[in-house]
């Protein structure tokens, strides 16, 4: 596979030149609030949900007004707000990596956070929510763990649960869809660093698979493995806490989870936020270690596409000329190969992508990749179309 052609889709269009000089260290959420570029224009595209069945990309984004919540439709290139707004309140500024459409069409989501701590007490917590794009309609389903909100969900179809990973507490719970109850499985942070996995993955056996932080007793600073493996199940209620991690990419590297992909092979393809690749064996959790596709951090993109390729976006920066150096590769899991397909850029517009945070398979051999956390501008879109 190549890239044939790489469309930056632009959904608010407007120039930012004052993060480094006035913005970053110096300005409160409420000043971005009080902003109107920060707070309207300044989006990330932090979680996408391909619908096979409508043929729409539906799009979680980080915004300071709460209009988090979009439909992209590929035949007429537009995108659509779905309203919200009409349930959120301030503290509701992203869907992070939390999107997850049902066999029936549901759509379930859940709020992240960007204030800060001294708001906690104002800021009721994330909201897991449904949504039916039949009707129209929301439906608030909980506040799973109060005054903490949601970094990531993985819904389990199958046995009607779905799961999720708050901050900045860092708790591990399930929500019952049929019960409509909540549980809190565990706490699987140490206070030092982010712990939790991006994007959690199941297995064949209905297993969920992430990461927790180990606590060093009498010591300051991390250990080597400060970042280990769990899976939990479901059926038993029982975790299996491994001891060992993911790869890392350097001494200081501390292989915090970026992305996990459960693949048709059976195994769990997972990228860092240092850039490492590996693949995780959920029958007995060992891993084998792919290095890095690229000199740069974040590897939050991992997609599979029909043909069991498997395709990853990585790379951040801006590069000298600030247009973006993010990239695209492609691994074939049957013989190990893997390929750097260049770079995430449209040459139309002359600029490409600084940070990737989301990368799903759509039809007719198109990639759609979300860019985040642009300091210049706000984020685009990335519709990278593929050819043999």
């Amino acid at each position: 596979m190549t890239i044939k052609q790489t469309k930056a889709h632009i959904y608010k269009d407007r120039k930012f030149d004052n993060w480094e000089s006035e913005v970053e260290g110096r300005w409160t959420i409420e000043d971005l609030r009080s902003n109107n570029g920060y707070c309207n224009d300044w989006i990330s595209f932090d979680s996408l949900a391909w619908d096979h069945t409508s043929q729409k990309l539906y799009i979680g984004l980080t915004s300071i007004n709460t209009d988090i919540f979009h439909v992209f439709d590929q035949t007429n290139e537009k995108f659509h707000s779905l309203g919200f707004q009409r349930i959120s309140n301030k503290f509701d500024a992203k869907f992070h990596r939390s999107l997850e459409i049902d066999q029936d069409g549901m759509i379930y989501a859940a709020t992240a956070l960007l204030h800060d701590q001294n708001q906690q007490h104002q800021a009721p917590g994330g909201k897991l929510i449904s949504y039916d794009p039949k009707s129209d309609q929301y439906q608030i389903l909980d506040i799973p763990v109060p005054h903490h909100y949601i970094q990531s969900i993985k819904l389990d179809a199958k046995r009607r649960v779905i799961y999720g990973f708050t901050y900045p507490g860092e708790y591990f719970f399930k929500y019952d869809l049929q019960t409509k109850q909540t549980k809190i499985l565990a706490f699987i942070g140490n206070g030092v660093m982010m712990c939790q996995p991006h994007y959690s993955v199941l297995d064949s056996q209905g297993r969920l698979w992430g990461t927790w932080g180990e606590t060093r007793a009498f010591e300051d600073i991390p250990g080597p493995t400060p970042i280990r493996i769990f899976s939990y199940d479901p059926d038993q209620d029982l975790f299996n806490w491994f001891n060992h991690g993911f790869p890392k990419v350097s001494a200081k590297d501390v292989a915090r989870v970026d992305t996990m992909l459960s693949a048709t092979d059976g195994f769990f393809y997972v990228g860092t936020v240092a850039g490492g690749f590996s693949r995780l064996d959920p029958r007995d959790g060992s891993i084998k270690d792919f290095g890095s596709p690229y000199k740069g951090e974040r590897l939050a993109g991992l997609t599979q596409t029909p043909d069991g390729l498997i395709y990853g976006a990585g790379n951040s920066g801006y590069g000298k000329d600030k247009k973006g150096e993010a990239r695209l590769f492609v691994f074939n899991p049957e013989n190990e190969l893997l390929e750097d397909l260049g770079p995430i850029y449209d040459t139309v517009l002359g600029k490409g992508a600084v940070k990737i945070h989301a990368l799903v398979a759509a039809s007719n051999n198109k990639l759609y990749a979300g860019e985040n956390d642009n300091i210049y501008r706000p984020s685009y879109l990335w519709e990278i179309c593929l050819c043999d």
